[in-house]
């Protein structure tokens, strides 16, 4: 049996972790933990103000995605400890695009049992406008789907 978790870092990511644990553990099943990081590309566009200014005057891209991957990289070494002191088996697997069809993506890639997702917890209003993930991930999945609050 294997599960596919996705972890980000935050409580929310988290509390997915600690389900998928408490599941894996009797069953003997593997975990994938599955990190997005977000492309620097696809978060900052480059455009002028009128003044002829660039509208863009951060750190360049690419430090920006080495900034994301760190990011990435350490919400998935936590993942990996809580693992293996709760003695379970796991993966980790970091990847770049949009967290909702990344995670969709790689479900169609991994076939797991179950995919374990945190919720945001927002309310109506705040999903109508900004949408989430997890809601994506349920509709688009093609596998059962845990959210986990």
């Amino acid at each position: 049996m294997k599960f596919l978790v996705a972890i980000d870092g935050s409580e929310t990511g988290l509390s997915a972790l600690a389900k998928a644990l408490e599941l894996a553990k009797p069953t003997g099943a593997s975990l994938l933990l599955l990190t997005v990081a977000e492309q620097a590309n696809a978060t900052f566009w480059p455009g002028m103000l009128p003044t002829g200014e660039p509208l863009y005057q951060g750190p360049p891209l690419a430090e920006l995605e080495q900034i994301a991957r760190s990011v990435g990289e350490a919400a998935l070494e936590k993942g990996a400890k809580l693992c293996e002191a709760a003695g379970v088996d796991y993966q980790t697997r970091l990847e770049f695009g949009h967290a909702r069809d990344t995670i969709c993506e790689v479900a169609e890639q991994e076939k797991p049992d179950i995919l374990v997702i945190g919720s945001r917890g927002l309310g109506s209003v705040q999903r109508l406008m900004l949408g989430s993930v997890s809601d994506y991930v349920i509709h688009h999945a093609h596998c059962p789907v845990l959210v986990v609050r």
